[in-house]
C-alpha cells in the first residue's frame, strides 16, 4: 500500500499540561546516543490520499486513531530500519525516546496518557475505575489503561520489556493517584520546574542520566519517593541504588529555560526538541515570532453601562467531588443538580448535603421543568420520579447545553470533531442540525459554555479557541423564530472580550456571567465588563442561577460547589 510518513508535529500531549482544555497534536520526541552515532525518531504514518476526494479522512492528530513508526539509524554505517511502533498509545500521546549508548536498545517514556489500542480514551477514569468510589481498587491497578509507562525496545523494534504504573508504586501510594479524562496522574514535578509551563511536560516529570540509560521519576504520595529504572533492560532499580559515575546520575532532562515564554499553545507547538536534550537546547521558534497584527481599533462614544449586581463572596457549599460541572436549578424540588463527570453521576444538593441522584452525564433543567442530559451516551429528558425518555436517538458528545422555551436545545462539543461544533436539537421531532462546525470557522474553535438570553432571542457561546487565545471570547448569535441560529450575524466579532471562557449563565436581569479561570466575569447586557466574582479555590467549570428568587449564583469547580447571594 502506498503511504507517506509525516513528520511528527512538535507539541505537548494532554489537556492537563497546558491551558485548560488544550488538546494539541500528539508527539513522540526522538533521541540520539551519547556519542551521536545511533539515532531513533518517531513519525505518524499518513496515507498520501488522506483528505482528498475519495480518500480516507485525515488522521486526528489530537485523539487518533494514529499509526506510529520508529526509525532506528546508525549514522556511522548508514544502516537504517523503519518499523511499527509497538505498544504506543494511538492518540493524544506525549512521549520521549531514549537511545542506549551501544544502539542495541532504546526506550520510550509515556508519563501520563491513558493507554488505548484505538482512539484516546476521553473518559479514561470511568474506563479504568468503573463505578468504584475513592482510590483505584486493587483489582483495577493492572488495567490496560495504566500500562506501557516505559517500554524498552530492541533495535529492530521488538518489545523487550514494558512497565506499568503498578510497577512503580507501593500500596500506600495508590491513594494519591489521580484520574482525569484521559490522564493518569502518578508522577510529580521535579521543582522548580512545572509540567504546565515547560516546553515538554516530561521535562518536569522525569530526570535521565546523561548516557540515557537511567530514568528517574518522583511518584505521587506524601513521601515523594524517587524511583529509578534501567532503560536498557526495563528493570526497576532498588531504592538504595547509587549511580556508578556521572554518566549514570539522573539530571535535568533538557537544556533551556525553566519556563517557556510566552506560554501559549502556539509557543509550545512551535518548540523543536533536540535529539540530545541533556546537552543541546531545542529551538523556540514560535516563542520568538512576532505577534500577528491586530485590527485597528475604532473609537466610539462612551455609553452608559448598567451597574453590576453586587454579590456577597462565594461560600463553600460542598466539596469532595472529582470533576463537578453543569450545575442547574430544579424548581420542582427546590434543589440544585450537578454532574460529577469523572464519576458519571448526577448529584442532588440541598443545603450543604449532596446525595447521589442517578447515573448520568452533563445536563440542564429546561423551562418545562425536565432535566435534559446525557444518559447512556444519548440525549434524554425526564422529570423527578419519571423514567427518562430519549429525545435524540444517537450517540452524542456533549460539553454544555441550554434548553430554550422555543422547543430547541443547543449544545456544544469542545473537540468532537477536532475543533468542536454547536448543534441545535428540535426536541419534539428528535432531530438535530449543526449550527456551526469549527472546522469551517476556525476563529470559533472549541465552543465551550452556552446560554440563552432571557427572551430567547440570542444564543451566547463561550469560544475557548485554545490555539489562538486572541480569538477566544463570548460570541452572541441571533436566534430566529424557527429555532435556527444566524451564525453569519455574530461570527466576525466578539460580543465580549473574555479570555478562555468556560461556563456561561444569564441572570434574570440580562447580565451575562462567565467562568474564566479563578473568577466569574460579569458582563452587562451590552457586553461590557462590569465586574467579577472571585472563586475561593480552583478554576470555575460552570455556573447557574437558582434559589427561591432565581438570583442565587452557584459556581462549580472540579472539586466543589460554591454559592453567593446578592447583597
Amino acid at each position: 500500500m502506498n503511504r507517506a510518513v509525516a513528520a511528527v508535529l512538535v507539541s505537548v500531549a494532554t489537556p492537563l499540561l497546558a491551558p485548560a482544555g488544550y488538546g494539541p497534536p500528539s508527539s513522540i520526541d526522538g533521541c540520539q546516543s551519547i556519542d551521536g552515532r545511533f539515532v531513533v525518531t518517531a513519525a505518524v504514518v499518513v496515507d498520501p490520499k488522506a483528505g482528498t476526494k475519495g480518500g480516507p479522512p485525515k488522521p486526528n492528530l489530537n485523539d487518533g486513531p494514529l499509526q506510529w513508526e520508529f526509525t532506528w539509524k546508525d549514522t556511522k554505517t548508514g544502516e537504517s530500519k523503519t518499523f511499527p511502533a509497538q505498544g504506543v498509545q494511538a492518540g493524544n500521546v506525549s512521549a520521549q525516546l531514549f537511545m542506549a549508548p551501544d544502539g542495541e536498545t532504546f526506550a520510550l517514556y509515556n508519563h501520563v496518557t491513558v493507554w488505548s489500542p484505538g482512539k484516546s480514551e476521553r473518559l479514561g477514569a470511568s474506563v479504568i475505575k468503573g463505578d468504584a468510589p475513592g482510590p483505584i481498587p486493587e483489582d483495577r491497578r493492572r488495567h490496560e489503561g495504566m500500562s506501557r509507562r516505559v517500554i524498552v525496545y530492541k533495535k529492530d523494534g521488538t518489545v523487550l520489556k514494558e512497565l506499568a504504573v503498578a510497577d512503580f508504586l507501593r500500596a500506600d501510594e495508590w491513594a494519591s493517584v489521580g484520574l482525569v479524562f484521559n490522564r493518569v496522574h502518578w508522577v510529580a514535578d521535579f521543582g522548580p520546574l512545572s509540567h504546565r509551563s515547560t516546553a515538554r511536560p516530561a521535562y518536569a516529570l522525569c530526570r535521565v542520566s546523561p548516557d540515557y540509560t537511567v530514568l528517574q521519576v518522583r511518584v505521587v504520595g506524601k513521601a515523594g519517593r524517587l524511583v529509578n529504572v534501567d532503560l536498557t533492560t526495563g528493570t526497576v532499580l532498588p531504592d538504595d541504588w547509587k549511580p556508578s559515575d556521572k554518566s549514570k546520575t539522573p539530571v535535568r532532562p533538557f537544556v533551556g529555560p525553566d519556563k517557556l515564554e510566552p506560554y501559549t499553545p502556539a509557543s509550545r507547538e512551535g518548540f523543536v526538541p533536540s535529539l540530545d536534550p541533556v546537552r543541546t537546547e531545542g529551538k523556540y521558534a514560535a516563542a520568538d515570532a512576532p505577534a500577528p497584527a491586530e485590527a485597528p481599533k475604532v473609537e466610539r462614544p462612551a455609553k452608559s453601562v448598567p451597574a453590576a449586581p453586587a454579590y456577597a463572596p462565594l461560600k463553600l457549599i460542598k466539596d469532595g467531588f472529582q470533576k463537578l460541572d453543569t450545575p442547574t436549578w430544579l424548581p420542582a424540588e427546590k434543589c440544585l443538580i450537578a454532574c460529577d463527570i469523572e464519576a458519571a453521576k448526577l448529584f442532588k444538593v440541598v443545603g450543604s448535603e449532596a446525595s447521589e441522584l442517578r447515573e448520568g452525564g452533563r445536563g440542564k433543567v429546561g423551562p418545562d421543568g425536565r432535566y435534559y442530559g446525557v444518559l447512556g451516551g444519548k440525549l434524554a429528558a425526564w422529570r423527578p420520579g419519571e423514567d427518562p425518555k430519549v429525545i435524540l436517538d444517537k450517540e452524542v458528545s456533549l460539553n454544555d447545553l441550554v434548553v430554550g422555551a422555543n422547543g430547541f436545545l443547543y449544545f456544544t462539543t469542545l473537540k468532537d470533531p477536532e475543533k468542536g461544533r454547536v448543534t441545535a436539537v428540535n426536541v419534539a421531532k428528535g432531530s438535530a442540525a449543526v449550527v456551526y462546525d469549527a472546522t469551517d470557522l476556525g476563529d470559533l474553535a472549541n465552543p465551550n459554555g452556552v446560554a440563552l438570553a432571557p427572551d430567547g432571542k440570542f444564543l451566547y457561546v463561550g469560544v475557548s479557541n485554545y490555539k489562538d487565545k486572541k480569538r477566544s471570547g463570548v460570541y452572541r448569535f441571533p436566534v430566529k423564530d424557527d429555532g435556527s441560529v444566524d451564525v453569519a450575524a455574530g461570527k466576525d466579532r466578539k460580543w465580549a472580550d473574555v479570555t478562555g471562557p468556560d461556563g456561561i449563565a444569564v441572570a434574570p436581569d440580562g447580565h451575562v456571567y462567565a467562568t474564566a479561570g479563578a473568577v466569574v466575569v460579569v458582563l452587562s447586557p451590552e457586553g461590557k465588563r462590569v465586574g467579577e466574582v472571585k472563586i475561593p479555590k480552583g478554576s470555575g467549570t460552570n455556573l447557574c442561577f437558582g434559589g427561591a428568587d432565581g438570583k442565587t449564583l452557584f459556581v462549580t469547580t472540579n472539586a466543589a460547589l460554591y454559592a453567593a447571594e446578592p447583597k
